[in-house]
């Protein structure tokens, strides 16, 4: 009997090895972690080694002051472009409208993201119209302009370069500037960028894992 009993003992400690083993293993596998570099890459997004403090600037966003303190307490998607331009910029932002959305359908994750075009394009480009611009494609993006020099400042500390245009006699003229776009962590440092080409698919997921998980 005892003999018995010692063999039942012996059964039922293996079996709950087992089962733990076993459920350790579907955590793992079920669990959400953190996506790696290499799957980041295959997403377009690649993170800096090291987070870049960014030289104070001061624009205007409508008819606020938009400065650093402005990116503080959330991440910031930035792109830098211009509202007067032909088809890459609308192309552009309806990806990342498309993108909100898409955040949108995750609990807890657009309420810690905001998106913030700044023109390149101060002449033709007033903090209203960068506002009606932005507001156009998502009632909660923001649209800054201000003045030139801070503008081209902040685009070389995000690695965003363009070509100025300033006091331009021609009122129809076209701007080269990057498609990539920046993103901003909550302390107000420059974290990584979305290198072109990139989907509203691939940069909602990208984000959807930053923000869960990035410290």
């Amino acid at each position: 009997m005892t003999k018995n009993k010692g063999i039942t003992y012996t059964v039922i400690s293996c079996l709950a090895i087992v089962s733990m083993v076993i459920g350790l293993f579907v955590y793992s596998t079920v669990a959400e972690k953190e996506l790696t570099n290499d799957q980041y890459k295959l997403l377009k997004f690649y993170q800096l080694n090291t987070k870049r403090d960014l030289s104070a600037f001061s624009l205007f966003k409508n008819n606020e002051e938009f400065t650093n303190d402005d990116f503080l307490g959330k991440w910031d998607l930035v792109f830098l472009g211009f509202a007067s331009c032909p088809d890459m910029c609308p192309m552009t932002m309806q990806k990342l409208s498309k993108t909100s959305d898409l955040l949108s359908q995750k609990e807890g994750l657009i309420d810690k993201i905001n998106f913030v075009m700044i023109s390149i394009d101060p002449d033709r480009d007033s903090p209203e119209r960068m506002h009606e611009y932005a507001t156009a494609f998502n009632s909660d993006f923001v649209g800054v302009s201000g003045g030139i020099k801070d503008i081209y400042q902040l685009s070389l500390n995000l690695t965003l370069p363009f070509t100025p245009i300033v006091n331009s006699k021609n009122k129809d003229y076209d701007m080269d500037h990057s498609m990539n776009l920046a993103l901003i962590d909550p302390q107000g440092k420059y974290y990584g960028f979305f290198k072109t080409p990139y989907t509203p698919e691939t940069m909602s997921e990208a984000l959807e894992s930053i923000i869960k998980f990035a410290k």
